[in-house]
C-alpha cells in the first residue's frame, strides 16, 4: 500500500470513474441498437416463412390435383403427361423437374429446366394408384430460393437456409444478431437464419474512445500536478528529516542588515558546536577560535564553497565545509576526531610493519609492477645479495620459464603462487623461494635463500632412492627402474637377483662393521664390471638384483660372477674370497614384473641349494623352476590349513622293548588334509621349513595336542619342536606361558628335538630346554647318531631319551655296523642314565633284535601304525 501515495490515487479513481461512467452509458446504448436489430430481423424472417411456406402449399397441391385428374384410359398417355406438365411448371414457376413413372417403377416420361450446373434439388413425388405409380417432381432450389427471399430482403440483412441441416442457400455474412426459424417445408426440416450485416454504429464506438480517451488525458495531468505538489512535500520532509538525523552538523545563515545571522540548524549542530538563536556569522566562527574565516565565507559567491579543517574545538577535531546558495549561506560541521585518531593510529602501524618488514633477516619483501620492475625493495636485499645489482637479480627471475609460469598463474586467478628457482648471485649458485601474489597495478611477494634447504632436499631425495651403505640404487629404485624396463619391452633384457654365499658368517665372527666394508666392496666390484646400461641396486642385507640388456644376458651374468670371484675382496685388514648365488630371468619368461622377480628369486635359491658360487638361468621346463613353484603351492597350503583349522594329527605308540603292547607314550605326527586327501608331513613340512611357517605350525599343533590331551586324562604325548621355534624368542615364551596356565600335568608331556636343530641353535635350544624339564616335562633327543658331533653334545644336553636315527634300523638284521652302534648307543645312554628308543621298527624280528641289544623302547609298524585323534577316540587306554 505505500506505493498508492495521492499523486497516483486520486487520478488512477478519477479514471475509472469516467471509464465506468462511459462504459454504462455505451452498454445501454449498444444493447438498444441490439433489442430493435432483433425486432426487425424477426418481423423479416415471418414474412419470408409465409413466403416460401405459400410456394410450397401451391405447387404441392397442383401436383395432386393433376395427380387426381389422371386419365384411367387414353390414347397416349405420355403425351397428355407432357402437355399437362408443361401447363403446369408454366403457371407455377419453380418445378424445375416433372416426370411420371408408372407401377413398376419405369420412368415413362420426364420434364425438366435448365438449371445452373451444380444446383441443389428438393425431390418429392405424389402417388396416381397402385397400376399408374406416381408423379416425381423436383425443386431447383438455386432458382427458388434466391427468387423468393432476396426479393424479401431489405438492403444489409444476411441469409442461410438449411434443409434436413445441410447448407443449401447462404447471401451475405452475418452479422451481431442472428434470428433463426425453423418450420416443415416440402414435408422436409428447413431452418430459415436472417442477421443484419453491418454492425453496431461504428461513430457510437468511435465516440466512446474519444471520450475514455479524454478522461484519461485529464487522468494523466492530475497526475503529475499532484506529483509535483507530493513530491516537493515530500523532498522537504526528507530534507528536514536527513538533516535531524545526520551526524554533521547544519547551520543556514541568512543577510540581515549587512550581517549574517543564523536562520536554522539541526540537533547535530547543537551537539557540535552549541549555537545561539540569531547567532551572526562572526560569532560563530569566533566560537570556533576561526574569525578569519568570517570574511572568506562573507565573500563567497553563489555557487561557490569552501572546505577547511580546524583545530580541536573542546576537544573535537571538526571539519568544516560553506556553500552559498542564493540568498542563503549553508555551513556543515563534521566530528573528525576519530578520523584523526585512526590516522593517527594507522600512521603508527604503518611504521611498526616497515620496522618489522626492515628487521625481517634473511627476507626480501618486494613488489613490482606489471612489467615485474620493482618498485619497494625491503633492507633484506643487501643482506641477501651483497653487491649484486638487485635489478639483474629481477632481471635473472623474468627469464625463467618457472617464474613466467608463475605470472600466468596469478592472471589466471590463483590467490598466490610458491616457486623455487636457482640464481647466480656473486658468481655463486643459490637457490631462492618466491611467494608471489597479484595485486592491482602488479604484484608483490616474499624472496628467501633456500639453498640450504635445496641441498638438504636432494640429500633427502637421494636417500629416498640410494643405499646409505653402497651409494647403489635401492629397493623402491630398483622397483620403479624395473617398471620403466619392462615397460620398454620384454627383448634382450633379464633381471638378475644374487645372494653373497656365507655372508652371515662374516657378521658372526668378524662383526657387522666388517660386513658393511665387505658389502661396500663388493658393490664397488659389481658397479665396474656391468656393462654401461645395466642397473645395479641393493635390495637388503647381501641381497643385490641387476637389470641386464643387451645381447648375449647368461654372459654379462657370468661376467659378475667372475668379477667376484677373482680376487678376495679387502675389508679392513682382512681379504674375504667372495662367490654369490645367482639366478637370472629373461624378461619373456615372466607375465609381469611381480612373476620376473618372483622366478629370479627361485632361480637364485635354487643356485644356492646347489651349493652355491653358480649363475642359475631359467630355461622354460627347468626341473628346478617346478619344485621351487610346487614347494610355494605346499607353503600357501600348509599357511591357509592352518589358518583354517585344516591340520590333521595322528599319533604312533612308543612301547617297552620287553612289553611291545604297553604304550609309554604316543608321538603326534603332523598331516594336512587337501581336497578330502590327507597328506603326510614329508610332502609340506620342507615347504613350511623353507617360508618360515614352523612356528606357526609347531603353535597350532601343540595347541590342538594339548586339547585333545586335556580329555583324554590316561594319555602322554609327545610332540616334535623344530629348529625355527626352539630359536625363536617368541615362541619359547609362549609355549612356557600355555604350560604354566594350562591345567594339564607336565609329567604327562614330552617334546622331542632333532640332534640338528639343537646343534645349530645350541644356546636358545639349551635354555628352553632347561625351562621345560624345570617344569617336569620330559625331553628327547631325535635321529641321533645322524651328527658328526653327537657325542660331544651329548652330555650337555638335558635329554631324558635318546631316539636313535632310523638310518642305524632299517638294515640292522643285515649289517653288522649298524647292530654295533646301536649297542654302543644303548650302552653310552644307560650309562649317563638315559632312555633308548628305536625308530622304525617294521617287524618281529628287528624287535627281538633290539630287545637283545638293550634298546628300551620300540617305535614303528610292528608296534602299531600311526592313527587319527579323532580315531583314538574309540580305542582302549593301554598306556603304562
Amino acid at each position: 500500500m505505500s506505493g498508492l501515495t495521492p499523486h497516483r490515487l486520486l487520478p488512477v479513481a478519477l479514471l475509472l470513474f469516467l471509464w465506468t461512467l462511459l462504459g454504462s452509458t455505451g452498454y445501454w446504448v449498444i444493447e438498444q441498437s441490439r433489442a430493435h436489430q432483433r425486432q426487425q430481423t424477426h418481423i423479416l424472417a415471418l414474412q419470408i416463412r409465409e413466403r416460401l411456406k405459400t410456394f410450397a402449399t401451391e405447387r404441392q397441391a397442383a401436383i395432386k390435383q393433376l395427380a387426381s385428374v389422371w386419365p384411367e384410359t387414353h390414347p397416349n398417355t405420355e403425351n397428355w403427361f407432357a402437355q399437362e406438365a408443361g401447363n403446369l411448371q408454366n403457371m407455377l414457376p419453380g418445378l424445375g423437374y416433372l416426370a411420371w413413372v408408372d407401377g413398376s417403377g419405369a420412368l415413362r416420361i420426364a420434364r425438366q429446366e435448365k438449371v445452373p450446373q451444380g444446383c441443389q434439388w428438393l425431390w418429392g413425388s405424389e402417388p396416381i394408384n397402385a397400376r399408374l405409380g406416381a408423379i416425381r417432381y423436383g425443386i431447383a432450389l438455386c432458382q427458388v430460393l434466391p427468387t423468393i427471399i432476396d426479393s424479401a430482403l431489405a438492403t444489409g440483412f444476411a441469409a442461410a437456409v438449411r434443409l434436413d441441416e445441410q447448407a443449401v442457400y447462404a447471401l451475405g455474412h452475418p452479422g451481431e444478431v442472428t434470428i433463426r426459424e425453423p418450420f416443415i417445408w416440402f414435408n422436409k426440416n428447413l431452418q430459415l437464419e436472417l442477421s443484419p450485416i453491418a454492425g453496431l454504429n461504428g461513430h457510437l464506438y468511435l465516440m466512446l474512445g474519444c471520450a475514455m480517451v479524454v478522461a484519461l488525458m485529464l487522468s494523466v495531468l492530475m497526475h503529475f500536478s499532484l506529483k509535483r505538489a507530493w513530491a516537493l512535500n515530500r523532498s522537504r520532509g526528507i530534507f528536514q528529516a536527513a538533516s535531524k538525523a545526520s551526524v554533521d552538523g547544519l547551520l543556514v545563515f541568512t543577510p540581515d542588515g549587512g550581517e549574517w545571522h543564523l536562520a536554522e540548524y539541526n540537533d547535530s549542530a547543537v551537539r557540535l558546536v552549541s549555537p545561539a538563536p540569531d547567532m551572526t556569522l562572526s560569532a560563530f566562527c569566533e566560537a570556533l577560535a576561526a574569525p578569519s574565516l568570517t570574511g572568506q565565507l562573507a565573500a563567497l559567491d553563489i555557487g561557490d564553497s569552501i572546505i577547511t579543517s580546524l583545530e580541536p574545538v573542546a576537544g573535537r577535531s571538526l571539519h568544516l565545509q560553506g556553500v552559498r546558495a542564493k540568498s542563503n549561506l549553508a555551513i556543515t560541521v563534521r566530528d573528525i576526531t576519530q578520523l584523526k585518531l585512526a590516522e593517527a593510529d594507522l600512521a603508527a602501524r604503518e611504521a611498526k610493519y616497515r620496522r618489522l618488514i626492515e628487521g625481517l633477516r634473511g627476507h626480501l619483501v618486494f613488489s613490482l609492477d606489471e612489467r615485474g620492475e620493482p618498485e619497494f625493495l625491503s633492507k633484506g636485499a643487501a643482506e641477501l645479495f651483497g653487491n649484486e645489482d638487485i635489478g639483474e637479480v629481477f632481471s635473472q627471475l623474468r627469464g625463467q620459464q618457472r617464474w613466467r609460469e608463475a605470472k600466468q598463474r596469478l592472471n589466471s586467478g590463483e590467490d598466490s603462487v610458491r616457486v623455487q628457482l636457482p640464481l647466480r648471485i656473486n658468481e655463486v649458485e643459490r637457490h631462492i623461494e618466491v611467494v608471489l601474489s597479484k595485486v592491482e597495478f602488479g604484484f608483490e611477494g616474499l624472496l628467501r635463500d633456500v639453498t640450504d634447504e635445496a641441498e638438504l632436499m636432494r640429500r633427502i631425495r637421494h636417500q629416498a632412492s640410494h643405499d646409505a651403505l653402497t651409494g647403489l640404487a635401492n629397493r623402491y629404485a630398483f622397483d620403479k627402474a624395473l617398471t620403466k624396463a619392462w615397460q620398454q619391452g620384454t627383448a634382450c633384457q633379464a633381471l638378475l637377483l644374487m645372494d653373497l654365499d656365507q655372508f652371515k658368517l662374516v657378521n658372526d665372527r668378524f662383526g657387522h662393521e666388517k660386513g658393511d666394508q665387505l658389502l661396500l666392496g663388493v658393490a664397488e666390484r659389481l658397479s665396474s664390471a656391468l656393462a654401461p646400461q645395466a642397473f645395479i641396486a641393493r635390495l637388503g642385507g647381501d641381497e643385490f638384483a641387476v637389470v641386464l640388456s643387451g645381447e648375449d644376458l647368461p654372459g654379462q651374468g657370468q661376467q659378475l660372477l667372475d668379477a667376484l670371484r677373482q680376487a678376495p675382496v679387502a675389508a679392513g685388514e682382512h681379504q674375504f674370497p667372495i662367490t654369490a648365488s645367482m639366478g637370472l630371468v629373461p624378461f619373456g619368461a615372466a607375465s609381469d614384473t611381480a612373476d620376473l622377480k618372483r622366478i629370479a628369486d627361485m632361480a637364485a635359491y635354487a643356485a644356492k641349494e646347489a651349493g652355491g658360487d653358480r649363475l642359475q638361468c631359467y630355461r622354460d621346463g627347468d626341473g628346478w623352476l617346478k619344485a621351487r613353484e610346487e614347494t610355494m603351492v605346499w607353503a600357501e597350503k600348509v599357511r591357509s590349513a592352518i589358518s583354517e583349522h585344516r591340520l590333521a594329527l595322528a599319533v604312533q605308540s612308543i612301547a617297552r622293548t620287553e612289553q611291545p603292547t604297553t604304550v609309554v607314550h604316543r608321538e603326534v605326527l603332523v598331516r594336512l588334509w587337501d581336497n578330502g586327501e590327507l597328506i603326510p608331513a614329508w610332502r609340506f613340512i620342507p615347504a613350511a621349513e623353507r617360508y618360515g611357517l614352523m612356528v606357526a605350525l609347531d603353535k597350532a599343533v601343540i595347541a590342538k595336542g594339548l586339547a585333545w590331551l586335556a580329555t583324554r586324562p590316561a594319555e602322554r604325548l609327545a610332540f616334535n619342536l623344530s629348529g625355527a621355534s626352539l630359536s625363536d624368542q617368541g615362541f619359547c615364551q609362549w609355549l612356557l606361558a600355555t604350560l604354566k596356565e594350562g591345567q594339564l600335568a607336565p609329567e604327562r608331556l614330552c617334546f622331542e628335538v632333532t640332534e640338528t636343530a639343537v646343534i645349530e641353535h645350541l644356546g636358545h635350544a639349551t635354555e628352553l630346554m632347561d625351562a621345560l624339564r624345570a617344569l617336569g616335562c620330559t625331553l628327547s633327543l631325535d635321529d641321533f647318531g645322524s651328527g658328526m658331533s653327537s657325542l660331544s653334545y651329548l652330555k650337555a644336553l638335558p635329554v631324558d631319551h635318546i631316539k636313535i636315527d632310523g638310518a642305524f634300523i632299517r638294515e640292522i638284521k643285515n649289517t653288522h655296523f649298524d647292530r654295533v652302534a646301536v649297542r654302543t648307543i644303548a650302552s653310552l645312554a644307560r650309562a649317563l642314565g638315559k632312555v633308548t628308543i628305536a625308530e622304525y621298527v617294521t617287524d618281529q624280528a628287528t624287535l627281538t633284535l633290539l630287545k637283545r641289544l638293550g634298546v628300551d623302547m620300540v617305535q614303528g609298524y610292528a608296534i602299531d601304525q600311526p592313527t587319527l585323534l579323532e580315531e583314538l577316540q574309540s580305542l582302549p587306554a593301554t598306556m603304562a
